[in-house]
């Protein structure tokens, strides 16, 4: 878990943390930089919430078929998730970045639960669907 002020300026720190960890998992470059950019939309999208002296926080945790992240803001008393925020931008983006995208109230607060599929796992369901 990383975390830091909640300021557009400390969102490349989560980024960087983000790439560091999915390669080494053994994440394919390109599969890496979307990562990197769900991380910076998810983080925008909270950014977009947070007022005074909030924290941002990615955690992750690598799971057997790849990588689950959650970006969230220790924001209170907002509405979350935004009204038509699924109709946004930035879930779209998130959404075509990451194999799932759901919005979540944690004990963090606000909060975006994304989850990336490692290309090993899926490579290991086609070759066990080939076999049959």
């Amino acid at each position: 878990m990383v975390s830091v002020p909640a300021r557009a300026d400390f969102v490349h720190i989560l980024r960087s943390v983000t790439a560091s960890v999915a390669a080494r998992l053994d994440f394919p470059y390109d599969t890496i930089d979307d990562l990197r950019l769900a991380v910076d939309e998810a983080c925008a999208q909270l950014l977009g919430v947070g007022t005074g002296d909030t924290v941002l926080t990615v955690r992750m945790t690598p799971t057997e078929e790849g990588l689950e992240l959650v970006a969230a803001i220790d924001a209170e008393g907002v509405d979350w998730p935004p009204a038509d925020a699924e109709e946004s931008l930035p879930w779209r983006l998130m959404s075509a970045l990451a194999d799932s995208a759901t919005f979540e109230r944690g004990d963090d607060g606000p909060a975006i639960h994304l989850t990336k599929r490692s290309p090993r796992s899926t490579e290991t369901v086609d070759e066990h669907d080939a076999s049959r």
